[in-house]
């Protein structure tokens, strides 16, 4: 069995949108979702974010405009052939100017957010190269054996690539720390499409230590696999574990109480004590199957034990 590294993970950004972890290099347009301060492509250190990016494009598209609307300006001041005619060009290339300095002002925050939508899709061939050359990049951290630096790469393309792939690579490299309550540790992103042992292993490892991060999609995921996970060495304690932890939110308990009720006899002493309390508090709840297989199983393993008495 291979020694866990204890390791302190680089905080990762925190966004609104996936797309805003991407940086794009000023110099040669490659996109990178990782912190190099210089780009890997042409080796330059100016970067934009992808909305920076749109809005200058935005700028630029608008001074064309006026460039444009100055050019036809000219073409009837010098058309003119009269006075009168030189003033109507002249004052009506100023009013046509001011308007559209105007309109940009009043409605610009709108046409920068319609062409950013335009320019997302546009762009998206690079952003693919780009996050495949991360991807190479965590591959050669992998062969180096700098695990800790090649996980947070791949946490970084994860937020933006999802794939099973991805995923597997994630947690292959988080098999090889020491989990602790204090890291920065993810759970539900990680769920793969299909059955994955490393994945239950994994799970079985994080909710020993952070126990909060079991949501919905999880508990699901357990439960679609409920058989194969039986199967492996560890899969009743996985089950009692998930079943355990369940019992943190009582939406879960009123939800996954089949489940609950199944596990039961998998479940740690502490955790059966704390759902003997719940169903206690709760005699309005209809947990009448829970409540029946959670007293035939303390009558059966606990009678003896002082803190169960009464409880149930």
């Amino acid at each position: 069995m291979r020694k866990k590294l204890g390791v302190q993970f680089r905080k990762s950004p925190k966004t609104t949108y996936a797309f805003e972890r991407l940086r794009c290099c000023k110099h040669c347009h490659s996109y990178t979702v990782l912190w190099h301060e210089e780009c890997d492509v042409c080796g330059k250190s100016r970067f934009l974010t992808l909305r920076q990016l749109s809005h200058v494009l935005t700028r630029h598209r608008f001074q064309k405009q006026l460039l444009i609307l100055g050019l036809l300006i000219c073409v009837a001041i010098l058309s003119a052939d009269t006075v009168r005619q030189l003033a109507a060009a002249g004052i009506g290339g100023v009013l046509a100017l001011l308007v559209a300095l105007w309109m940009q002002k009043k409605y610009g925050v709108y046409e920068r957010n319609g062409h950013f939508l335009r320019f997302l899709p546009r762009e998206a061939d690079k952003i693919k190269n780009g996050l495949k050359r991360n991807a190479v990049e965590v591959n050669e951290d992998v062969e180096a054996e700098r695990y800790k630096e090649a996980y947070e790469k791949m946490r970084e393309v994860g937020f933006l690539l999802d794939s099973d792939s991805v995923k597997q690579c994630q947690i292959m490299l988080l098999g090889r720390f020491v989990l602790r309550k204090d890291m920065e540790l993810e759970l539900a992103s990680l769920i793969p499409s299909r059955y994955d042992r490393d994945f239950v292993e994994y799970l079985h490892d994080v909710l020993k230590v952070q126990p909060w991060l079991l949501k919905k999609a999880v508990i699901d995921y357990v439960i679609r696999y409920k058989g194969n996970i039986l199967l492996e060495e560890d899969g009743q304690r996985v089950l009692g574990l998930v079943a355990g932890c369940a019992l943190r939110m009582k939406s879960y308990v009123v939800q996954y109480q089949e489940f609950i009720r199944e596990s039961l006899e998998y479940m740690p002493r502490e955790r059966l004590l704390r759902l003997a309390q719940l169903l206690k508090a709760h005699p309005q709840e209809d947990w009448a199957p829970l409540y029946e297989a959670a007293a035939r199983l303390i009558e059966t393993r606990y009678s003896f034990d002082p803190e169960f008495k009464g409880v149930l």
